[in-house]
C-alpha cells in the first residue's frame, strides 16, 4: 500500500469519502497544509521529503478539523442540484428536475413551462452543475447583450464587441477598443441593478476614467446611481448560488 493510500484509508476509516477529499504531494509546499472549500472539498497537500509516518500522525490530530470540514462541504454540495432557479434580472423562475444519466438528451432539456430536465451522472457529483452553467451561459448570452443594446441605441452610443463571462469580481468592464465585458451573474441580481450596471459601462464609452465628468454624464441617466451603488455593493454572495460558481466548468 503506497503512502497516500494510507492516508485515504485513515480517512476512509473515519468516514470521510473519497469523493470528499483530495490528497497530494507538491514539491512547492513548505509545511504540511490542511484546507477545504465546497467545490474542492478537503485537501490536504503534503511537502515532499517528509515522513510518511509522521504525516500519519498529524492527520490523525487534525480528525476533529476534518470532520467538521466533511460537514460543511457536504452541506454545500447540496447546492449543486437545484430545485429552482431564480433570475430576477428576467423576472423568471425556473424549476429543474432530474432525470437518469443518458436518458436526457444532451444531459439537459428546456421546455415551454420554464422546467429543465437535466441527467443526474452518479460518478460526477459536478455533471449537473456543469449542464446548467451551460444553459445558464446561453441564457445570460441572449439576455443580457440585446438588452445592453437598446440601452445604446437609447443613448445614441454605439460598443464594439460584447463578451459575456463567468467572472468573480466584476459586474461589468469597458475596454478602450469599446469592448464590453458583462458577468453572467447578473441575471441573479434585480432588473434595476441590472441597469445601473449596464449604463454604467455605456458610459465609459464616453469617459474611460471615473473622472468628475464620467458621473455627471452617468448621473444624467442614472439620477439615483450613489445610492444604486451602495446597493450593488451591499448584495450577499448568497445571491449567486454554488452551481454557477466559476471553476465548476473545469472540473
Amino acid at each position: 500500500m503506497s503512502n497516500l493510500d494510507q492516508i485515504h484509508e485513515l480517512l476512509s476509516r473515519h468516514g470521510v469519502p473519497d469523493d470528499l477529499s483530495t490528497v497530494r504531494l507538491s514539491s512547492r509546499a513548505k509545511r504540511l497544509i490542511f484546507r477545504s472549500s465546497v467545490i474542492k472539498g478537503i485537501e490536504i497537500i503534503i511537502p515532499h521529503g517528509v515522513k510518511p509516518s509522521w504525516v500519519l500522525e498529524m492527520i490523525k490530530t487534525r480528525l476533529s478539523w476534518v470532520k467538521s470540514a466533511q460537514r460543511h462541504v457536504s452541506k454545500g454540495r447540496g447546492q449543486l442540484n437545484p430545485t429552482r432557479i431564480n433570475l430576477k434580472a428576467l423576472d423568471e423562475t425556473w424549476s429543474v428536475k432530474f432525470g437518469k444519466f443518458g436518458e436526457v438528451q444532451n444531459g439537459l432539456i428546456e421546455d415551454d413551462e420554464h422546467t429543465l430536465l437535466v441527467g443526474v451522472d452518479p460518478g460526477d457529483i459536478f455533471y449537473v452543475a456543469r449542464k446548467l452553467q451551460g444553459w445558464f451561459h446561453q441564457k445570460a448570452r441572449t439576455s443580457l447583450i440585446p438588452w445592453l443594446g437598446s440601452l445604446a441605441e437609447d443613448r445614441d452610443l454605439s460598443f464594439n464587441k460584447v463578451y459575456v463571462k463567468n467572472q468573480t469580481s466584476l459586474w461589468g468592464s469597458c475596454s478602450k477598443k469599446r469592448n464590453i465585458n458583462l458577468n453572467r451573474n447578473l441575471l441573479f441580481i434585480p432588473q434595476h441593478l441590472v441597469e445601473y450596471v449596464l449604463h454604467h459601462e455605456l458610459t465609459h464609452l464616453e469617459h474611460l476614467d471615473h473622472s468628475p465628468r464620467f458621473w455627471r454624464s452617468f448621473s444624467s441617466v442614472s439620477p439615483d446611481s450613489q445610492k444604486l451603488r451602495r446597493e450593488l455593493v451591499s448584495l450577499n454572495p448568497d445571491d449567486i448560488p454554488l452551481w454557477a460558481s466559476p471553476g465548476l466548468h473545469k472540473i
